[in-house]
């Protein structure tokens, strides 16, 4: 979204929350690609979230299903916080 203070914290939150997730999932149990890779991104003053999986063994389609999926836990997990924590 347009970036601001209150997005940036909370992208940067979201990225230290989730972002071993990610890479354990993808990377280390799915072994999906040597480089995988997730972070906060900003393009023209708009800041979002990507997560980049470099491989030579796996379509993109399959490898988008897989974030998809790993991206849900992740909002799981957010919900799982807020609730427990709220």
């Amino acid at each position: 979204g347009q970036d601001n203070i209150d997005n940036t914290v909370l992208l940067d939150l979201f990225d230290q929350i989730n972002k071993k997730t990610f890479f354990d999932q993808l990377r280390t149990q799915e072994q999906l690609g040597y480089i995988v890779w997730s972070g906060v991104r900003s393009f023209s003053g708009i800041k979002g979230y990507r997560i980049e999986i470099q491989s030579s063994n796996y379509d993109p389609g399959y490898l988008d299903e897989r974030i998809e999926e790993c991206f849900n836990l992740c909002l799981v997990n957010k919900i799982f916080f807020k609730t427990f924590y709220n």
